[in-house]
């Protein structure tokens, strides 16, 4: 019997391998049949991305090809030319941030729940940068990078802001569908049957409770169980978790308003009510869609809910158009977001450099 001692590995990195772990191996010794089944489970993941991916590559090509032969780029060429862009680029972009700043304090105040306590100033600049840059990955997932971006400059734990953030994405997930349900049961009249809003509704706030169920009653141990004791954290104060709740209302509600200004750039006008619905429905289709900031079905999408909602196909096809500068919008401000940031980290770590070796001297006198 050999002794063989495994290097070292990364906690975060490989939650499975504890550090100095040690192997024990037989000489000649056999793999036995039962190991055989531990490739099965990865070979089920693997099948499942293959899926998701064909599916998502046929929505998108044929809502593309959808786009390219039916809208009418001609008349939309011409109606574009009248949009005030300076109007479109100060009043969108202004909405914009107003939503990255509602969704920072919402971090903000989940982080204080698990004593973990962040400069809003940081946590809104890694907030608008993540979400910048998340418009163009499945479900938005991207958004994620926040968490590993605060992680790298020391200020939280791996832990309490994955915690933190799956709590995030079930009230996300949540308000969207209610926001739909109601909407689809108010304003759009596009169901064969108006139960599968009802259902639609029940659904969502069945997630919720169940959610906060489960989460009181699971049991892990290791990292699982420290992840979940986060969540909990988060969850665990009902007058926090309602006040969280409405911010979550409100943030999404700012990404209406985001679109109601757009339209109304582009002479389109949409009472709110009817911009949330759209807002609502869109979102909903793209997040099942699995394609990247939902490029082709956001569009195929959003321009029959306008004309649904009463405007001709020219201008609905407009409109899908101007609702697609939201993400353009975004991405630049989240660039210029990112480099204010790092020239503000530079200049901290200026300060601290410069304050570090003014003490040098003082305690070489001193001593």
């Amino acid at each position: 019997m050999q002794n063989l001692d495994l290097p070292a590995q990364n906690v975060e990195s490989s939650p499975a391998i504890d550090i100095r772990e040690v192997a024990f191996v037989h000489l000649g010794a056999t793999i036995p049949p039962e190991c055989s089944r531990l490739v099965l489970p990865a070979m089920r993941s693997h099948w499942r991305r293959i899926a998701a991916i064909l599916f998502s590559a046929v929505v998108f090509v044929g809502s593309t090809i959808y786009v390219v032969f039916t809208f009418q780029w001609g008349p939309i060429a011409l109606a574009l030319k009248e949009v005030n862009l300076i109007y479109l680029i100060g009043y969108g972009g202004s909405s914009i941030m107003l939503y990255w700043m509602i969704r920072a304090l919402r971090w903000h105040l989940l982080l204080k729940r698990t004593d973990t306590i962040v400069p809003f100033f940081d946590v809104y600049m890694c907030t608008a940068v993540s979400l910048s840059f998340s418009i163009f990955t499945p479900l938005q997932s991207g958004e994620m990078l926040k968490v590993e971006l605060l992680r790298k400059y020391g200020m939280i734990q791996r832990f309490p802001g994955y915690g933190s953030f799956l709590v995030e994405r079930a009230l996300d997930l949540a308000t969207v569908l209610t926001i739909a349900g109601v909407s689809l049961l108010t304003v759009l009249n596009i169901l064969p049957d108006r139960s599968y809003a009802f259902y639609l509704i029940a659904g969502s706030i069945s997630f919720g409770v169940i959610g906060i169920y489960t989460l009181y009653k699971l049991q892990f141990t290791g990292r699982a169980q420290q992840l979940l004791d986060h969540m909990n954290q988060c969850i665990g104060n009902a007058p926090k978790l309602l006040l969280v709740a409405f911010i979550t209302c409100v943030s999404w509600a700012s990404v209406a308003f985001s679109w109601w200004i757009l339209l109304y750039c582009g002479s389109l006008p949409l009472d709110f009510l009817k911009t949330l619905a759209l807002m609502s429905t869109v979102t909903l289709v793209s997040i099942l869609s699995l394609v990247p900031g939902g490029l082709g079905i956001s569009e195929a999408g959003t321009s029959q809910v306008l004309i649904w909602l009463g405007f001709a196909s020219t201008a609905a096809q407009t409109g899908t158009l101007l609702l697609r500068s939201y993400s353009i919008i975004a991405i630049v401000l989240g660039v210029v977001h990112f480099t204010l940031w790092k020239m503000v980290r530079k200049r901290r770590s200026r300060r601290a450099a410069a304050a570090s070796s003014a003490t040098i001297p003082t305690e070489v006198d001193a001593a």
